[in-house]
């Protein structure tokens, strides 16, 4: 299936979901937040426990960090250059690079040597990601609702 497919998909799945709006949007952002984190498989679970834990809708939090995962490699380079910016720490031009690219290499104990500025951009881009995605779900949530509202209330009438 093609990306644009696939992202159809997805925003169709998690706008029909039965529940409040901002339980489906903390949900949804929790899961992309989670895939942010250097925790790659787990990720899934973690996202529906968190989301149910905080309230939110499971379903979501699940669903969007499994979506998401095609991005993780992106994320990982994205955590690196924003921790290198927020730490002016310089690192050679090709480490991220080699980090996440190089498949047959060492690449998870390269990863790890990337370490501080890793994980301060990790955390740093989780939350601008979970407070984009929560704000845009729950906006888009709320338009859909009060269109079919007014659609209803078109028809009673």
């Amino acid at each position: 299936m093609k990306i644009i497919g696939r992202l159809v998909d997805y925003y169709n799945r998690v706008m029909d979901l039965p529940d409040a709006p901002s339980k489906v949007a903390l949900g949804a952002a929790l899961g992309l937040a989670f895939d942010f984190l250097p925790i790659p498989i787990i990720s899934i679970p973690i996202a529906f426990l968190v989301a149910r834990l905080l309230g939110g809708n499971g379903l979501a939090g699940a669903l969007s960090a499994a979506f998401f995962k095609w991005a993780v490699p992106f994320f990982y380079v994205l955590n690196v250059a924003t921790g290198n910016l927020l730490l002016n720490f310089a690192l050679p031009d090709d480490s991220v690079t080699v980090a996440v690219m190089d498949t047959h290499g060492p690449w998870m104990e390269q990863l790890v040597q990337l370490g501080v500025p890793f994980l301060v951009g990790a955390a740093v881009n989780a939350l601008l990601a979970w407070l984009a995605l929560y704000f845009i779900v729950r906006r888009l949530l709320l338009l859909r609702h009060s269109r079919k509202s007014v659609k209803r209330n078109e028809m009673n009438c």
